[in-house]
């Protein structure tokens, strides 16, 4: 059976996986971003999909911290 303290490790490694695959990702839309002509729906798109991204990685870096501190 797994302890508190091995969960919370768990989830932030879990956590740093997430965050890695969403850093992919923007790098991605920043790559489409600059062939995508600039006043078209998909460019719209793009640009809403890299505020979405940003967001989660604002919530991921979040959530590692509080894990984190309760590890301390």
């Amino acid at each position: 059976m797994m302890t508190d303290r091995e969960r919370i490790r768990r989830a932030i490694n879990l956590l740093r996986k997430q965050r890695a695959i969403l850093l992919e990702r923007l790098e991605e839309i920043n790559e489409n971003l600059r062939r995508v002509p600039n006043p078209s729906r998909a460019r719209r798109e793009l640009l809403a999909a890299r505020v979405s991204i940003r967001e989660a990685l604002r919530l991921n870096a979040d959530a590692i911290r509080l894990l984190r501190r309760v590890l301390l």
